[in-house]
């Protein structure tokens, strides 16, 4: 039986060690106490629903499924468990992806042990917890994005075409073929580009229209 005084807690990881290791840190606080364990998405996912637990401490890489789809079916049940998912990814796209699954916090594996007690806090507080590390890379990435996006407004619409076709991988005859050009004509143009974006490599030119959102609508 939970003990109501305390903040129940569920930790999720396929290696018992880790588990072990966050139970001695939590418990010897005397506020929280660990209720249940899961090594798999489905074990967190049928425990979380029997317990009912107040947190539920997610690593994001589990054996069957991933600890961010394993949130998302737990936030499908509309329960009181909040989310904290632990990760040694701090990418913008793991935490951007973490919080769209409906994550209450993001903590690296590297500070678990300085982070998670605060973490654990601020969530039973109501509020959201980011890892100052993961909200850097957040902050940095929307600024990239949004800096790539102001150089869009360099290139006219013919070159926002070639490059956008050329960041998908088709060749200068596919391009023309697409745009009705000749192929000489979209070298041109994508010589334009690279000159107007400073950009000499192709993989550079892939990189931009990622950062810049030019592929969004294929995904």
């Amino acid at each position: 039986m939970m003990d109501e005084q305390k903040v129940s807690i569920v930790l999720v990881d396929d290696h018992k060690v880790l588990r072990d290791g966050l139970k001695a840190l939590l418990e010897v606080e005397g506020t929280m106490v660990v209720v249940g364990e899961a090594g798999t998405g489905e074990e967190a996912i049928q425990i979380t629903i029997d317990l009912e637990p107040d947190i539920v401490v997610m690593d994001i890489g589990l054996p069957d499924m991933s600890g961010l789809e394993a949130t998302r079916l737990i936030q499908e049940k509309n329960l009181k468990s909040r989310i904290i998912i632990l990760s040694m990814h701090i990418k913008k796209e793991f935490v951007m992806q973490a919080i769209e699954a409906g994550c209450s916090g993001y903590v690296p594996k590297s500070s678990a042990h300085i982070s998670i007690l605060q973490a654990i806090q601020t969530v039973m507080s109501g509020e959201q917890f980011l890892h100052p590390k993961a909200a850097t890379a957040l902050v940095e990435s929307i600024t990239t994005e949004k800096t790539s996006r102001q150089k869009l407004e360099l290139l006219s619409e013919r070159e926002l075409d070639v490059l956008r076709l050329t960041a998908m991988g088709f060749t200068s005859r596919e391009v023309g073929e697409k745009l009705i050009i000749s192929p000489k004509t979209v070298e041109t143009y994508r010589q334009r580009v690279v000159n107007k974006l400073a950009l000499p490599h192709r993989s550079d030119l892939v990189k931009f229209a990622l950062q810049a959102g030019l592929l969004d609508e294929f995904e």
